[in-house]
């Protein structure tokens, strides 16, 4: 089981994000300067980020000591007390235990002193309250979950303010995220991992039929309750495909570099469902591989081959996978959106039928799903062309009419 090296620093730390969230740059500047840096690093010539932002005059002098100061605050905010401490009030909410904390806050298991229920409550650190990037992030992630009601997505309890400090409280999950399990056991069995990957798909085409994508699936996302449900979390990132774009001009993340897209990667502004589809074919090749589609020393690193980089095969890792489960990877993870799966519908169809072990229908094995495919062809497998009907046969009724001592001239001309 390996972790990948590079690592996503928390939101808000990035350099060229916060040169977004600032308003001095836009996604696509910050993502061309990255792979420019990449480029150069390649050549073996190294330059800063705020470098290459000022020799394309995206940014001059000022604006980078701006940016670089600010990410000084925040680190050192980060490393501060969090967002409240346990065992006190929060409004209507007890706070027992921390679940877990990044950046932006933390979330807590708390207690519903109305409803007498659990609940999973996020709430946003006093460094990034006042900051309306990421407040407003967080309203529409509050807002996204609030609307949807799918059994393979945390519901939404109630969202508001205490003390200055947003707070959505959710619906409580006891287990454990895909992220954790995977660390714990390590890769999964591919008939669990289709399962698992299908209850996901569920909830995503519940989301994309109402207008959301999701546009941060990865194992972290990903609840597995103690009860066998699988729930999808964090709407943080969520858009309605019908949006005028704002977010992805003046937006503060893109997603998580090891299993963002391709299209994200560019930081392009048409970003659509198929996107989910990308980063949950990403999260199904880790678990069934025990490794991460693309690796690298740093996320510019990780992008650039998202966009640019044909895929290992899985069978070359783990040889004993399906043709079909390679074939559904393929799709799920084809570099154009064009040549992935239409819907979730499409792509539940295919996991239904592997999981039979028929072949799937929306990514045949075939030669023009080849052509389409950024996945190299597997090293270790070697295809046959298949008999023609009624070869074996006749091979049988030869080898019967054979006079004796026939078999070593049968050996010869076969």
């Amino acid at each position: 089981m390996s972790e990948p090296q590079g690592s996503a620093p928390e939101a808000g730390d990035r350099f060229g994000e916060l040169a977004v969230a600032l308003g001095f740059s836009t996604t696509e500047k910050v993502t061309q300067a990255l792979i420019r840096q990449m480029e150069l690093r390649g050549q073996g010539t190294q330059k800063r980020l705020g470098e290459l932002l000022i020799e394309a005059r995206v940014l001059d002098l000022r604006t980078v000591q701006k940016v670089l100061l600010e990410q000084q605050r925040r680190r050192k905010s980060a490393t501060g007390p969090a967002a409240v401490p346990e065992g006190r009030k929060f409004g209507d909410y007890e706070l027992l235990s921390k679940l877990g904390e990044g950046g932006m806050g933390a979330v807590y298991k708390a207690r519903d002193a109305h409803m007498t229920r659990m609940v999973a409550l996020k709430v946003m650190n006093k460094s990034v309250a006042g900051n309306r990037e990421f407040v407003e992030r967080f309203k529409r992630e509050a807002k996204a979950t609030g609307s949807l009601n799918h059994p393979n997505i945390v519901s939404a309890y109630a969202a508001g303010e205490v003390d200055g400090l947003p707070f959505i409280a959710m619906e409580y999950v006891e287990g454990e995220s895909l992220r954790a399990r995977y660390k714990k056991l390590g890769r999964l069995v591919e008939p669990e991992a289709l399962r698992l990957v299908k209850g996901v798909a569920a909830g995503l085409a519940h989301a994309h039929n109402s207008g959301l994508v999701h546009r941060d699936i990865k194992p972290d996302n990903i609840l597995l309750g103690v009860n066998g449900d699988i729930k999808i979390v964090d709407m943080g990132l969520a858009k309605a495909m019908a949006d005028d774009q704002r977010l992805t001009k003046t937006g503060i993340a893109l997603g998580t570099p090891h299993y963002i897209s391709p299209e994200q990667a560019r930081g392009e502004k048409q970003v659509d469902h198929r996107s989910d589809i990308y980063s949950l074919g990403s999260s199904l090749y880790l678990i069934l591989t025990g490794q991460v589609p693309f690796d690298g020393k740093n996320n510019a690193e990780i992008m650039l081959k998202q966009c640019k980089e044909e895929l290992e095969n899985p069978q070359d890792i783990l040889p004993e996978l399906s043709d079909g489960v390679v074939a559904v990877i393929s799709k799920m993870m084809a570099k154009r959106p064009s040549d992935r799966y239409d819907s979730c519908e499409q792509l539940i169809e295919d996991l239904d039928l592997v999981l039979l072990g028929k072949p799937p229908r929306h990514a045949a094995d075939d030669d023009a799903q080849v052509e389409k495919s950024s996945i190299r062809p597997a090293k270790r497998k070697v295809r046959r062309p298949r008999a023609k009907a009624g070869g074996g046969c006749m091979l049988v009724l030869a080898l019967a009419l054979l006079p004796a001592g026939g078999l070593a001239l049968c050996k010869v001309l076969f």
